[in-house]
């Protein structure tokens, strides 16, 4: 009987459209599929935040969030040349972002 990994459990409750907590540079996240609109309202209830107040994106890559966020040019270019760390960009988002679409 093989064991199944942390890391694949949370992969398996995302992929059910679960949240999951994991560890961040300084504190415990939510996270879940962003495309999973209940997924999403249930990460709003526990944090009890209003969408309009919005979530964060954590990405490994500019590919994986590019749909999602509109910086412009001068903030694409310091994004890019502070990838990877632990650094926070505060970005202009598209509708792509919110899984109503709004």
């Amino acid at each position: 009987m093989s064991r199944v990994s942390p890391v694949d459990r949370a992969a398996l409750a995302i992929l059910a459209g679960g949240v999951v907590a994991y560890p961040t540079e300084s504190v415990f996240g939510l996270g879940c599929d962003p495309l999973e609109a209940g997924a999403v309202a249930r990460i709003l209830a526990i944090k009890r935040r209003r969408v309009e107040s919005g979530l964060i994106l954590l990405a490994a890559n500019m590919d994986q969030i590019e749909a999602y966020i509109r910086p412009s040019p001068g903030e694409r270019e310091r994004m890019l040349a502070s990838w990877p760390g632990p650094v926070t960009w505060v970005v202009a988002a598209t509708p792509a972002s919110s899984p109503t679409g709004r």
